[in-house]
């Protein structure tokens, strides 16, 4: 089954699985066969997999006869996790569409940003996120359709000339003559966008066969798991292996490992409206959740939880840890509520699908304050500043090259060029390789922050809080966290007759970004921050004394 062979991607070979489905529409019709098993829990909802793929065809019916979808077109969705998420994306690429899941936390210029950048035909969004972009919508030429806030069955008609509810689309049945199109292995067919160096959104666009060997790749790390140390059973009551999603499906960890891999493999599929611990373990308890993946914030608050010991979470044995570095104790904590568990990490970006290294089981014990070892899609190496390879052992930026690594950035030839050195994609990382082959990350030498998992550019922050009258200087820059891997730290200088506060910089920036995006430390200064020789601002020194100041 986990056959490796060349194969040839836009003119360039790679490793791929040979029984890997040669694209995204082939491997969505797969799971069709599990029936009546549960695939999707939401609030009071659950669907099947007969239920799912019901309103699957007749999006993807409507979306080709009604509004015109063809192979290439791009299908933007933008909303939280619910089950017309996951409807939207299968019936999409069912019809041959760029799939481009948009980040739900955006505020309108963020949204919009995406949605004229990737010139999307059609836009999926809940009624939020359409309150948010409604004044913004003659700038563009797609249509919207939109979920309901209670994302019920519930129809309420048209709204607008540009907007039509989703459920009023459903309502119209399946269309005959849907033909699903011939598509290739090297086709486009994602965009997901990430932050940058540069500071505006950047949508790497992944080709057809580079999701279906992502999981492969995972369904490998599964068997080798297992054969090191045997299979794993369902306990507590589990008839299915249940994921707890809790990472937004605008990822790539959330996305493949939280929904389409389940999907694959027949497993029940357990969302939330919103993240809330206590409402996590009922959850647990009530539909005997199997495993949980997302970053170490949310897992430590899990298991920490005070009144933890009051639910049943007998059944849950999968923990997968990502989007920051493993604070020394979780693993202790994890095997001290729940026993011997299946713990797993990894390093990945957006441009590689998530694919890049990973561990479970008996080799994350192993090492489990490592990134895992190398995935057999990818290739790694380190390299110096001036691009030179360096011997294993030596710490370099750490570069990529694989079958699920993107093809570039949407629109952004300077940006491709830049990341890429030839068929090496630079991940702005540092880190090296043991002498056993794993994996450890040591730094960045971008600027972005990663805050639980999410990339933040400090230029955007720096930008907006120019946007307030007063603000003469401020320098925004990542500081350690030992839960959320990083937070924000703002510098800024206005003179004190400027009438500047700290509430009203907070709430400033509250209004024009996402909430993740305001930094936990701001500092306000009456004196010019320091400068280099070259008259920059000094935020270098600036972090390092700030950081000096934090409590240990």
């Amino acid at each position: 089954m986990f056959v490796m062979q060349d194969m040839d991607i836009n003119g360039k070979r790679y490793r791929g699985f040979t029984h890997a489905a040669p694209n995204m529409l082939e491997m969505l019709q797969f799971a069709r066969g599990y029936g009546d098993k549960p695939f999707i829990v939401f609030e009071d909802q659950r669907l099947s997999y007969d239920d799912f793929y019901q309103r699957v065809d007749i999006l993807a019916s409507q979306l080709q006869k009604n509004y015109g979808v063809v192979k290439g077109d791009r299908v933007a969705i933008a909303m939280r996790n619910c089950p017309q998420w996951a409807i939207s994306f299968v019936a999409g690429a069912l019809c041959g569409a760029v799939m481009v899941p948009l980040n739900s936390w955006g505020k309108t210029d963020e949204l919009m940003y995406g949605i004229q950048d990737c010139g999307a035909k059609i836009v999926v969004c809940d009624m939020a996120r359409l309150a948010l972009i409604e004044a913004e919508l003659d700038k563009t030429d797609c249509c919207y359709l939109a979920v309901e806030p209670d994302n019920s069955d519930s129809a309420p008609g048209a709204i607008g000339d540009k907007v039509c509810a989703f459920n009023t689309v459903l309502a119209g049945g399946l269309v005959d003559g849907f033909a699903q199109p011939a598509v290739a292995s090297d086709d486009p067919g994602m965009i997901m966008y990430t932050s940058g160096s540069t500071g505006f959104p950047k949508g790497a666009v992944h080709h057809q066969a580079a999701i279906p060997q992502a999981i492969m790749g995972m369904a490998f790390l599964g068997v080798m798991t297992m054969q090191l140390e045997g299979e794993r059973k369902l306990r507590g009551g589990a008839e299915q292996e249940t994921p707890l999603l809790t990472v937004p499906l605008f990822h790539g960890t959330g996305l493949v490992s939280g929904l389409l891999m389940p999907l694959q493999f027949g497993q029940k599929v357990v969302m939330m409206y919103k993240w809330d611990t206590e409402k996590a373990l009922q959850l647990v308890e009530r539909e005997k959740i199997t495993g949980i993946t997302s970053v170490p914030a949310v897992i430590q608050g899990l298991f920490s939880h005070p009144n933890y010991g009051k639910y049943d979470t007998s059944s849950l044995f999968r923990i997968s840890i990502g989007g920051a570095a493993t604070p020394e104790g979780l693993p202790e904590l994890i095997q001290s509520k729940i026993g011997e568990a299946s713990r797993s990490t990894g390093w990945g970006m957006t441009e590689t699908v998530a694919v890049g290294s990973t561990m479970s089981g008996a080799i994350y014990d192993l090492k489990p304050l490592s990134a895992g070892v190398k995935s057999p899609l990818a290739e790694l190496r380190f390299c110096d500043s001036d691009g030179n390879v360096l011997p294993p052992g030596d710490i370099g930026e750490l570069q990529m090259r694989g079958i699920t690594v993107c093809t570039g950035y949407w629109n952004h030839p300077d940006a491709t060029a830049e990341i890429f050195d030839g068929d090496w994609l630079k991940s702005g990382d540092l880190g090296r390789m043991d002498e056993d082959g794993f994996l450890h990350i040591t730094g960045r030498i971008k600027e972005i922050v990663i805050r639980a998992g999410e990339n933040i550019y400090p230029g955007e922050i720096e930008n907006a809080a120019y946007t307030l009258d007063g603000v003469q200087e401020a320098v925004v820059f990542g500081v350690p966290d030992p839960v959320m891997g990083e937070e924000l730290a703002m510098i800024v200088y206005a003179r004190d007759e400027d009438g500047v506060s700290v509430d009203g910089l907070r709430a400033h920036l509250a209004n024009g970004l996402a909430g993740f995006k305001v930094p936990k430390y701001i500092e306000l200064r009456n004196q010019p921050l320091p400068k280099n020789i070259t008259s920059k601002l000094f935020k270098r020194q600036m972090r390092e004394d700030f950081i000096a100041t934090l409590p240990r």
